[in-house]
């Protein structure tokens, strides 16, 4: 069945972030935590990321560490809250319709070196974004086929876009991190941006004081900020935060137990340890899991028959125990909570090992997924499942900036991946966009999948205003796209967000905001 997922009252915004580990609060030299949302404290927030940053720069963050640091630094015109509703950010109020919108800019907005964010300079950050030769990743998920067309009225300050074929999903797509604003500062250097803090380039609450490349990032809070999110739990903004790089979730756990962190995120089974003790335990589905072939010619995922044999050897249940079983065995590329997606079973290949076996035996697969889900563990029940049907598979287990790279970015060399997407757009657009297109670095299409029916199907449903049709076109989509076996659907995994007695923050669509990190007490 396809079916229109219904509204969710507002209540917090959504952030493109994966960070799996764990954060601290600790008084800062002479001062203590003082309460307000937009006030400061005198307290130090700790947290982590799995892996270390690829970018600085917010328009092309590919991967979870770069969307954490994008989000802290460079705010969005619009928000998103838990029913995928469009609220405030550096906006106020907009007009929006397929074939565009109107931004009105919030009163006071400030660069990070405390000059006046205007109207034409988020115009010029917005084409920045847009331009092809800036190569963002989130480019066609805001603005659709073809280049916008952006002006500004400093007078009025509005900001307007004009896109060159209607699509449903333009203000989903500019509350993602990849269109975070950027500051005139910024834009006159992108390579000093890519590279690091820029003097004056932020738009956001925190501005990165201090970088150690592979260890530590420090930021700081700006006093008086006016934009932060309205889901910020009750609670102090810490006076900074910092950000180690800490890949292994159970270290993390054992340091929460022992008093060290407060906060700490968890996919595998470490979570069921603070179900009591004063923690507070926040659970949603974050990563759906998905496999996705690379189909160039001279890999075997070019072969329809190895694509069913594969999905054949699979089994989504077997895969969802292997996170507890506590996750949603889906029946396309995302879950049945995102907008139109598919339930029906009907169209997913049936699990048959036997079957799988007489076409598998002997072929070498080269698997590579990310580490960054409960330690890998999802990639080798995908390599046991397709050995145990005959196959050759060499496993990578990586590490998610490696894992960008090599697989999403098409610079190594795979055959086979288990996708570990984050639908924060909660829509079925976020996943198909990796499915369709042009493949890197044009576009983001990374097993460069050739299915006409999907793009047809995914192109109705981007042009159709009504919610009917928009479901039709993609029930068309997914239905193209399930019977070639382009994607084996497999499970969502539950993260468990653990807080502790001195800290909290909002948790949105599986992913945790850290603007909305607070200092309780």
């Amino acid at each position: 069945m396809i079916r229109p997922r219904p509204a969710v009252p507002a209540a917090v915004a959504v952030s493109a972030v994966l960070t799996l580990a764990a954060c601290t609060t600790s008084a800062g030299p002479g001062a203590g935590p003082t309460s307000g949302r937009d006030g400061t404290a005198g307290a130090v927030f700790r947290f982590a990321a799995t892996s270390d940053a690829n970018t600085f720069d917010p328009a092309k963050g590919t991967a979870a560490t770069d969307y954490s640091l994008a989000r802290l630094q460079y705010a969005t015109l619009v928000n998103r809250d838990t029913g995928n509703k469009i609220i405030p950010g550096l906006a106020e109020t907009w007009d929006a319709t397929p074939a565009g919108a109107t931004f009105t800019l919030r009163k006071g907005l400030t660069c990070t070196d405390g000059k006046p964010l205007t109207a034409s300079a988020v115009a010029g950050s917005l084409r920045r974004f847009a331009d092809p030769k800036t190569g963002s990743s989130g480019v066609v998920f805001a603005f659709g086929p073809g280049a916008p067309t952006i002006t500004a009225d400093d007078q009025a300050g509005t900001v307007t876009v004009t896109l060159a074929q209607p699509w449903s999903d333009l203000l989903v797509g500019l509350s993602l991190t990849n269109a975070g604003i950027v500051c005139p500062a910024g834009l006159a250097d992108p390579q000093a941006l890519a590279r690091g803090p820029v003097a004056g380039a932020g738009t956001g609450p925190y501005v990165l004081a201090d970088v150690q490349r592979g260890r530590s990032y420090t930021f700081t809070l700006r006093e008086g900020y006016p934009a932060f999110p309205a889901y910020a739990p009750q609670g102090t903004p810490p006076a900074q935060l910092k950000l180690s790089v800490l890949a292994n979730e159970s270290t993390a756990a054992n340091q929460l137990s022992t008093g060290g962190l407060d906060y700490v995120a968890l996919t595998g089974p470490d979570a069921a340890r603070f179900t009591q003790g004063g923690y507070t335990l926040k659970t949603a589905p974050l990563p759906r899991m998905f496999v996705v072939f690379n189909q160039r010619e001279g890999h075997p995922g070019a072969d329809p028959k190895i694509r069913k044999a594969v999905a054949q050897a699979l089994d989504p249940q077997a895969f969802n125990k292997v996170f507890g079983g506590k996750g949603e065995a889906m029946k396309s590329w995302s879950d049945s909570t995102s907008e139109c997606a598919s339930t029906d079973a009907a169209l997913v290949t049936a699990t048959d090992p036997a079957a799988a076996k007489q076409v598998l035996a002997g072929v070498k697969i080269r698997l590579t997924g990310t580490n960054g889900v409960a330690n890998g563990s999802g990639n080798a029940y995908v390599q046991e499942a397709l050995r145990a049907a005959g196959a050759d598979v060499t496993l990578r287990n990586v590490d998610n900036a490696t894992w960008a790279s090599d697989v999403l970015a098409d610079k190594g060399e795979w055959d086979l991946t288990v996708m570990a997407h984050l639908n924060f757009a909660g829509t079925l657009t976020s996943g198909a966009l990796l499915l369709t297109g042009p493949p890197p670095p044009r576009g983001r299409n990374f097993g460069d999948l050739r299915n006409d029916a999907f793009t047809a199907g995914m192109g109705k449903a981007m042009a159709a205003a009504d919610p009917a049709a928009k479901c039709a076109g993609w029930a068309e989509a997914q239905q193209a796209l399930l019977g070639r076996n382009d994607v084996v659907p497999l499970a969502t995994v539950p993260v468990a967000f653990v807080y502790g007695k001195n800290a909290d923050g909002a948790v949105v669509n599986g992913t945790p905001d850290p603007t909305t990190f607070r200092i309780k007490g």
